[in-house]
């Protein structure tokens, strides 16, 4: 079997231990955190290995392999597992506020909370995760942004809701965009894109005409890709965000299966990756 290489990340996703999330630094500076998973601790793993740092229930993956796998993370982070809330991810623009672990799993697609020691987090396995910190105001959010959240603008309305309900200011906001799916890997097509269109202004920067595929014959419709990172970015430095207080991963799910699961690249059998936010108590 070949070797797979230790990862390397962008220096502001440095974390102490790579091999089972990337944290972003500037987070840590302000009693933060903010983390991204990777498949695999330690030597990696493929999906459906024991080590796979998989976060999703399913049935090869039982609850509490995901249990052992929140606990590892946690352990990792110094934080206590109890405090990570998730939703029910149904790609909408619904919020949900969650100060404190809930019996039930709300369906949204973006968790807010404004108590230390909670942390908000999504799964993801090319949808892009985004992760807020709001320092002068102890807040903090974790944002699913996929396809269909993206032109319902989720990333806008969370910052909107964000600064109606508490108060906050989008430039004392620290943000991180986590591993998607990029523009190399990302093909659509015009019944796809057509709604995202109509609902991002000047949305044509972040299409890239062409096909991956070579086997494409001439006169078949046409295909494009998309800059899913890129949309949100724009969106968030449009309510006001600064481009020095957004840190972005740069790295594409699909590109590296050594890192991260990808749906687009392994199917329905793809597990998931957790992204999660918030401040230590």
């Amino acid at each position: 079997m070949e070797e797979l290489s230790r990862p390397t990340f962008p220096k502001t996703a440095l974390g102490p231990n790579p091999d089972t999330a990337a944290v972003i630094g500037a987070a840590e500076r302000i009693n933060g955190v903010m983390a991204f998973t990777v498949r695999s601790s330690g030597p990696w793993a493929a999906a459906n290995d024991t080590c796979s740092l998989d976060f999703r229930e399913s049935q090869t993956n039982s609850g509490s392999h995901v249990t052992r796998n929140l606990e590892k993370l946690s352990t990792h982070l110094g934080i206590d597992a109890h405090g990570i809330v998730t939703c029910r991810q149904i790609h909408s623009d619904r919020i949900v506020v969650a100060n404190g672990p809930s019996e039930s799993v709300p369906s949204a697609d973006a968790v807010i909370t404004e108590r230390p020691g909670i942390y908000p987090a999504v799964k993801t396995a090319d949808c892009l995760p985004i992760l807020i910190l709001e320092p002068a105001k102890g807040i903090a959010a974790a944002v699913h942004a996929g396809r269909r959240g993206t032109v319902l603008r989720i990333t806008r309305k969370v910052l909107t809701f964000m600064k109606k309900r508490y108060g906050c200011e989008p430039s004392d906001m620290i943000v991180a965009l986590g591993p998607a799916i990029g523009a190399c890997c990302y093909e659509l097509d015009e019944r796809v894109l057509t709604p995202l269109r109509q609902a991002i202004p000047h949305a044509e920067r972040f299409i890239v005409a062409g096909s991956q595929d070579r086997s494409r014959k001439e006169g078949q419709t046409p295909s494009y890709r998309l800059d899913l990172t890129a949309v949100n970015r724009y969106e968030l430095e449009a309510e006001g965000v600064p481009d020095k207080n957004i840190h972005e991963l740069k790295l594409c799910t699909s590109c590296n299966p050594q890192l991260f699961f990808s749906y687009r690249r392994d199917g329905i059998h793809s597990g998931r990756q957790l992204s999660l936010a918030g401040f230590r108590p």
